[in-house]
């Protein structure tokens, strides 16, 4: 799946109320609530290696624009 944008993961500039029912359960996968994704904090897995995601994680990030590319230069 790759990202439709150049500039960065699909979703990255939206706010948390912006994004559709699908992203928003995507976020919440990875461990984002609303607080955590309008004040870009981090979360758990972004210390992470794409290799080293389990594999929900994996498909949430995709479903937000990910892949493995994108991931790990991020």
């Amino acid at each position: 799946m790759g990202c439709t944008q150049s500039s960065g993961p699909k979703y990255e500039d939206y706010d948390w109320v912006e994004l559709p029912a699908n992203a928003k359960k995507a976020a919440e996968t990875m461990g984002y609530n609303k607080k955590k994704w309008d004040g870009d904090k981090g979360v758990e897995y972004d210390d992470y290696d794409w290799e080293e995601l389990p594999e929900e994680v994996k498909k949430a990030a995709m479903v937000l624009g990910y892949d493995e590319t994108t991931w790990d230069k991020e």
